[in-house]
């Protein structure tokens, strides 16, 4: 699967607001959340990454997206 991880500036009701990461191709949901859940750590847990679907980019888009449907 694909999925992409977002840093969270607004979340309710399991739909997150937030900016764009970086994207995990081909790994399992499970790997997916263990990476948002490293990137926190690696960030002093001063962020919150959610994991949801591939935002499917060509490139880099660091605009804020709103509504995403938070997988993990």
């Amino acid at each position: 699967m694909n999925y992409s991880l977002i840093n969270v500036s607004h979340e309710r009701n399991g739909l997150v607001d937030g900016v764009w990461l970086q994207d995990c191709t081909g790994v399992a949901l499970e790997e997916a959340k263990k990476r948002s859940r490293d990137t926190e750590r690696a960030n002093s847990n001063r962020i919150v990454v959610a994991v949801v679907e591939s935002l499917n980019y060509s490139s880099s888009n660091y605009t804020l997206r709103r509504g995403m449907k938070r997988l993990g």
